[in-house]
């Protein structure tokens, strides 16, 4: 099985190539709205002994500012790229990542725990908006303390802060884009600008010693890297700041634009002894290992057995002997990772397999620990959950996170690829509608081999088989208030099933024509070049195929009796009529009511949102006239099904709410 991931992958590889390559220079910073979490997901800062902390009020904002454009060697004049304290969020053009309108107005500032009385921010795409994107020089500005820290009481010092960044350096991945900590004992001397490529920048005080005093605070980030909003970092800074009685704080950014980088909460304390804490990858499937893209529901008979991961770092200052990950899955220990050592400021990913092979909901629960007790065991554990389904295969796990696109008269097709590891026949493809889309309007939904040469470099490319064009119903829509079990999908029937083999990638695409407004939900982040959107979302709105980093709510339907989603009045009814349900919602009992033109066979069918048949009643042949059936749905969980009346062949479908 793991020689079979590791083809799957190089076609995930080839591909991620051919769309990182359509994008143009400048507009591959595209317009694709990032979700912005609600909650605050950086670790909760603990208990420590801090000595020095700033919570950059913009009302005691006591910072010193300064930029390198001097040192560069290429100044600009009246265009400054400088930090300043501020309660807002980036406002360049390109701050839909930040859940902005790109027009220049902020967006909203990081989810920090005093984000509202201010923050530290350097917004490169608003400078190099201003500057008309043509620097080519290094850009070099840094915010440092006003007055020094005492460090004099600490033998080992630790910096932490919460924040949020997004990289583009220059749209090449080429490493040339720095978030930086640097660390100065007199407030004079510091790490050289020229030596920003080495981690470990030194200064030397006069005394021929050379003290490393910068640390990289996204290491690896390549041309659209984000971090959460925000983000936690914690960095060991003893070697410059150990047991001294003086030293400054600088944050140092350098690139050739980019996006922002925000900063707030930043406290100094004693590193601990014992701390380890799991860092900034987990993963259901061991993604950047497998190449297993993290379904939120996989098909069954998929795969049966996964592999999780961790990362872990070692936060402390001591060797953390015996460290190892144990895995829950749904309550139950699946098993522990081979115990290691993790070394001072060490960090290594620790892995367990379990089994995925029943139908069902999958909670897995992260603990990491070692020999020693940890000091901040609040950062040991953490949790995913996905599920295992007969009747669908999504990406997405079900939670709206925001809508796609921001203007829903634009023409797009939103594409989400799977890997198929075992043969699969696929009926038919769901989407999650966005309220407010218009009823009336023509959508298509599409099925693309992801192996074909063409794929991603044109419009259709790969095409393998498309739904009859439908007229949406509007009334089959989402407020984006709904659990994951309470969805609406609309569901669109493939022209002919397609049978696909083990060891393919196919891709589920949905369509909108453009004019009309139409929006479908997305959902959970996505990783680099592994959901795509076509439109025209290019500098000067170009057309062509875009990686987003949000998961479009775009799923493969494996239902044989798979149907089409239709509003009544879409459906030639001239043998008879349905009134709508009542009451609807329902606890107990329900009505649908109907009228016969002609006497005609009559089935009713509900279906829940997974698409499965919950019940079904056969009234055989009825009639010219009014009937009506009550149907039970005391012992239906509560959600959204549908009830779909065929007679003589010809199909209605209401939507019933049952409570």
């Amino acid at each position: 099985m793991k020689h079979f991931y590791t083809a799957a992958f190089a076609v995930l590889l080839s591909t991620a190539v051919t769309a990182q390559g359509l994008m143009p220079y400048a507009a591959s910073k595209t317009a694709q709205t990032r979700r912005v979490k609600a909650e605050n997901t950086a670790n909760q800062q603990v208990d420590r002994n801090v000595i020095w902390s700033h919570d950059c009020n913009v009302e005691t904002c006591d910072w010193t500012f300064g930029n390198g454009s001097d040192i560069a060697g290429a100044p600009w004049e009246g265009i400054d790229l400088n930090f300043e304290c501020t309660t807002d969020g980036p406002a360049g053009p390109y701050n839909q990542w930040a859940g902005g309108t790109g027009d220049f107005t902020a967006a909203s500032a990081m989810n920090s725990t005093t984000s509202d009385n201010g923050l530290l921010i350097v917004d490169s795409d608003l400078f190099g908006a201003d500057a008309n994107y043509s620097a080519a020089w290094i850009e070099n500005s840094w915010v440092q303390t006003g007055e020094p820290i005492d460090c004099s009481s600490l033998e080992f010092v630790s910096i932490s802060f919460e924040t949020r960044y997004r990289c583009w350096d220059n749209g090449s991945s080429d490493d040339s884009e720095k978030c930086l900590i640097e660390i100065s004992r007199d407030g004079v001397n510091w790490p050289d600008v020229a030596t920003v490529a080495e981690i470990d920048g030194t200064v030397d005080y006069g005394d021929g010693e050379l003290i490393p005093s910068r640390w990289e605070v996204f290491p690896g980030f390549e041309t659209g890297s984000e971090s959460d909003n925000p983000a936690l970092v914690e960095f060991d800074i003893t070697s410059a700041a150990g047991s001294q009685e003086q030293i400054w704080v600088r944050f140092r950014w350098t690139g050739t634009w980019g996006y922002s980088w925000e900063i707030d909460d930043i406290q100094i304390y004693e590193t601990p002894a014992n701390d380890i804490r799991i860092d900034n990858y987990v993963s259901y499937t061991d993604y950047l290992t497998t190449g297993i893209w993290e379904a939120g529901v996989f098909a069954e008979g998929q795969l049966t057995s996964l592999e999780a991961a961790a990362k872990v770092y070692n936060v402390g200052y001591l060797d953390q002997e015996e460290t190892a990950m144990t895995l829950t899955v749904n309550g139950n220990e699946a098993g522990t990772s081979t115990p290691i050592t993790l070394g001072y400021q060490a960090q290594d990913t620790l892995r367990v397999a379990y089994d995925m092979s029943a139908l069902g909901s999958y909670e897995l629960n992260y603990a990491v620990a070692s020999v020693n007790e940890d000091e901040n065991p609040a950062n040991n554990t953490a949790t995913q959950s996905f599920e295992v389904s007969s009747l669908h295969y999504g990406r997405d796990n079900g939670t709206m996170t925001g809508l796609f696109p921001g203007d829903g008269t634009d023409d797009f097709i939103a594409l989400n690829p799977y890997d198929i590891f075992e043969d699969v026949t696929v009926y038919a493809i769901d989407v999650a509608i966005a309220e407010g889309s218009e009823n009336g309007t023509p959508v298509v939904a599409h099925l693309f081999d992801g192996a074909d040469d063409t794929y991603l470099t044109e419009q259709y490319g790969g095409l393998l088989v498309s739904t009859a064009e439908l007229d949406l119903a509007a009334d089959f829509s989402n407020d984006g208030t709904e659990e994951p079990g309470d969805i609406v999908w609309y569901t669109l029937v493939l022209e002919d099933p397609y049978t696909a083999p083990g060891g393919s990638v196919l891709a589920a695409g949905f369509e909108h024509y453009g004019g009309s407004n139409v929006q479908i939900f997305e959902s959970q982040f996505a990783y680099d070049n592994t959901c795509f959107v076509y439109g025209p979302f290019g500098s000067g709105s170009a057309y062509d195929w875009y990686y987003t980093n949000e998961t479009p709510m775009v799923r493969l339907n494996l239902d044989p009796n798979a149907t089409n989603t239709v509003a009544v009045e879409e459906v030639t009814t001239e043998a008879f009529q349905l009134y709508p349900l009542a009451p609807n919602p329902a606890a107990e009992s329900t009505r649908l009511q109907y009228r016969l033109d002609q006497a005609a066979d009559v089935t009713l069918e509900v279906y829940d949102m997974t698409g499965k048949m919950v019940q079904q009643l056969n009234r055989g042949t009825q009639g010219v006239g009014y009937h009506s059936i009550t149907l039970d749905v005391s012992a239906f969980n509560a959600g959204v099904y549908t009830t779909t009346l065929t007679v003589n062949g010809a199909r209605a479908t209401e939507r019933l709410l049952v409570d």
